[in-house]
């Protein structure tokens, strides 16, 4: 009984803390420097069913293909209607964002998902679970964070990004709620689905 409550004692401040992006580098599980550039060079084959985002998932990325491209249009149309409440069909065609700025349909955008949090050159960290790239309209997703709850966990964020959050975040306070990751128990029905 001492063990299992000593574990317990060690393993939850130590599963809290691994929510902290600035701890990640210290656990070791880490991918290496993704370019733009080495995203860009990968086959976009895979479209997603809704969509069409066009996507290349590295070989050494894990699990259902197709699950990950659904939870892909799932969470984007999830974002789209809490943000824009217009229905998530507007992820279609072009729409115009309150900034005045036209977003291209989401068949546009490439997706490059990798299996880990990777190394990155971000504008306020150099350790990413996902990026945007808006000129070139790529976003380079990890399927898993430190996090427990790490599925694909960055992802609303980042079409945050494509749809008007600044890269420097100065605007994230309008996009919260909806760009908030899934917790653990959408990860589970999401791979129950």
């Amino acid at each position: 009984m001492r063990q299992i409550l000593l574990a317990c004692l060690i393993f939850f401040p130590l599963l809290f803390l691994a929510c902290s992006e600035d701890i990640l580098s210290s656990f070791g599980t880490v991918d290496t420097l993704i370019t733009e550039k080495e995203a860009l060079s990968q086959n976009f084959s895979r479209p997603t069913p809704v969509y069409g985002m066009r996507v290349a998932i590295r070989d050494d990325v894990d699990g259902d293909i197709n699950n990950i491209l659904d939870l892909l249009d799932k969470r984007a149309a999830d974002f789209l209607e809490c943000q824009f409440m217009m229905g998530a069909g507007i992820g279609s065609g072009d729409f115009k964002i309150p900034s005045g700025n036209t977003v291209f349909p989401l068949s546009m955008l490439r997706v490059f998902v990798v299996p880990f949090t990777f190394e990155c050159e971000a504008l306020d960290r150099d350790v990413c679970t996902g990026i945007f790239y808006p000129s070139s309209d790529l976003i380079i997703i990890a399927k898993e964070s430190m996090n427990p709850c790490g599925i694909l966990r960055a992802w609303k964020h980042e079409v945050g990004h494509r749809y008007g959050m600044a890269a420097d975040h100065s605007n994230q306070n309008e996009f919260e709620p909806c760009i908030d990751p899934p917790d653990c128990g959408d990860d589970l029905i999401d791979l129950i689905d």
